[in-house]
């Protein structure tokens, strides 16, 4: 891939198969290899599928001890294997979606974490990665009627049950819900930007017929500047740091993966130049990008160059060319 944007050609690396998952997510939307049932074979029959064959429990992704738990529960499972390109074709998704939806969907359409009422960057990434491994049913579509009806008044989401880590581990250790819920309409408390991300993905990712949302999802991140803020303590107590990058999979983001969001909505592309230079800057001299998170919810990798952050840098420099060409 020559780009004026990129000091050399990463595509040879991030094809040699040394991660199955980036080698095939490169053919299928950077060079457009449309030979998209030889791709996935090749997936399938990578040592990842190996991985996550190893990590089933009677068909079941992850440890249903801890559904919930990072690296470990289904929900990671599922979110980190639809991320990677499988689709419901594969039975491990298709049962663990099932299963999920079950254990975790409220007659909302939210989903829950633990014992609380939705959750909404919980509903984001659940809603999302069901849209993208092709589970367009009512599931699917009873998540988005969520985020639409969530939706605040400022453009973003929260809809968070939590009052700081303790408040989570209260959560997680003695099975009692809190009462966070009672910020939700309160107008001094801003929207989440991690829920917003989510939710704002999964809306995209949807038929894209609830443009208004979107705008306004899209607005609310230009609007605050979240993609810039050094540190921020989000109503759950993390702290997040969203200038360094990642891949986020679980209740996480980085301005990068926020940016390829609105990159693909030319009217708003002139507002994040000074943000889109400042990715380019992060790029060493071999076209390469480094891992620079990994907290929890991101993807964990060794803090060098990373194939998931190249892409991610790949997918927004695709973006932009693609409109500056037209």
């Amino acid at each position: 891939m020559l780009n004026k944007y990129l000091n050399m050609d990463p595509i040879p690396w991030l094809t040699d198969g040394e991660n199955p998952a980036v080698t095939y997510l490169v053919k299928n939307e950077i060079l457009n290899i449309k030979d998209t049932e030889k791709n996935y074979d090749e997936l399938l029959n990578s040592n990842l599928t190996d991985y996550f064959n190893s990590n089933l429990s009677k068909g079941i992704l992850g440890g249903k001890n801890h559904i919930d738990l990072h690296n470990n529960g289904p929900v990671w499972f599922f979110l980190f294997a639809v991320e990677s390109g499988y689709n419901n074709n594969s039975s491990f998704i298709a049962s663990t979606a099932d299963y999920l939806c079950e254990k975790k969907q409220l007659d909302n359409g939210g989903f829950k974490f633990n014992n609380s009422d939705a959750v909404g960057c919980r509903t984001g990434n659940m809603t999302y990665s069901l849209l993208k491994s092709g589970i367009t049913d009512s599931r699917s579509s009873n998540g988005i009627k969520w985020i639409i009806k969530n939706q605040r008044d400022d453009g973003g989401w929260l809809h968070c049950s939590f009052i700081g880590v303790c408040n989570v581990l209260k959560l997680i250790l003695l099975n009692k819900s809190d009462n966070g819920l009672k910020y939700e309409s309160d107008n001094k408390i801003p929207s989440c930007p991690v829920a917003s991300y989510t939710c704002l993905k999964a809306l995209i990712q949807s038929d894209q017929s609830n443009m208004d949302v979107i705008n306004r999802g899209i607005e609310f991140f230009l609007k605050y500047n979240l993609f810039v803020r050094k540190k921020q303590k989000v109503l759950c107590g993390n702290r997040v740091s969203f200038e360094k990058l990642g891949y986020p999979i679980m209740s996480q983001y980085d301005f990068l993966s926020g940016m390829i969001l609105i990159s693909k909505f030319e009217k708003y592309n002139s507002k994040i130049g000074e943000l889109f230079n400042s990715i380019i800057r992060k790029q060493n001299r071999d076209a390469t990008w480094n891992c620079e998170n990994r907290s929890p919810g991101m993807i964990n990798e060794k803090p060098m160059k990373s194939r998931w952050v190249t892409l991610n840098a790949l997918r927004l420099i695709n973006s932009i060319s693609k409109q500056e060409y037209q």
